[in-house]
């Protein structure tokens, strides 16, 4: 008997504390507002922001990977470069130049969308950039989704595009 209440205790915080990890890693996957210095961006639902990414100003992922050989791949990412000493026109060429279909959606001397299908690993992924620049700096917004499952997250693809703004002060 003198084990039993303490035990039921324990059982009882162990269930308390499983809960509050499951809802604080379900809200990670929440779409949200990215607002820094810099820039701002929705970040859709079912992806998750990865902080302090050291090769990206930004970067998330989807909960969800590939299946078949794009089964150690996420089926969608976010990143956020920031390119200095470059021109718009620069990035775009280089993307231009790295990928196989490149459609050019649309261009002004500060901002370029561009849509294109690349290979990683053997697997055919569509990114989408939103190329902005600002304060002698290049904001590079990549969208990258596995090829099969573009037709699910264009929707997401296309709010998170519009969103991404850079502040100009």
């Amino acid at each position: 008997m003198e084990l039993l209440i303490p035990g039921l205790i324990l059982v009882a915080l162990m269930a308390w504390a499983s809960t509050k990890i499951k809802k604080r890693a379900a809200d990670a996957f929440e779409a949200e507002t990215i607002e820094t210095d810099k820039y701002t961006l929705q970040k859709p639902e079912g992806c998750l922001h990865v902080l302090g990414d050291p090769d990206h100003e930004f970067y998330a992922y989807s909960r969800e990977f590939g299946e078949g050989d794009g089964g150690k791949l996420r089926r969608a990412t976010i990143e956020i470069d920031i390119v200095k000493n470059a021109s718009v026109a620069v990035v775009r060429n280089a993307i231009k130049s790295s990928a196989t279909n490149v459609n050019v959606v649309s261009e002004s001397a500060s901002e370029c969308e561009i849509e294109t299908e690349e290979t990683a690993n053997e697997n055919e992924i569509r990114a989408f950039y939103k190329i902005v620049g600002a304060q002698n700096l290049i904001y590079r917004l990549r969208v990258a989704v596995l090829s099969e499952y573009v037709e699910d997250f264009l929707p997401k693809v296309k709010d998170t595009l519009d969103s991404f703004s850079v502040r100009s002060n």
